[in-house]
């Protein structure tokens, strides 16, 4: 699998991250994650999937605190 789908645990916003990169950062609270020490909610091969597949993510998450 290529890409995933992770959340940020400081801040709880979902990204889509390229799962042959060792880390990445929060767009939102600018944390640096580790990718092999968190959670892979998806994963996948497929652009098109992901993009789908984080948009509902995202929208059950923004849901969720209102």
């Amino acid at each position: 699998m290529k890409y995933g789908i992770i959340v940020c645990p400081k801040c709880k916003r979902s990204k889509a991250v390229n799962l042959s990169n060792k880390t990445t950062k929060c767009i939102r609270c600018g944390k640096v994650l580790t990718l092999d020490k968190i959670r892979i909610l998806y994963k996948t091969n497929s652009e098109t999937d992901l993009q789908n597949k984080i948009y509902t993510i995202n929208k059950k998450l923004d849901n969720s605190t209102k």
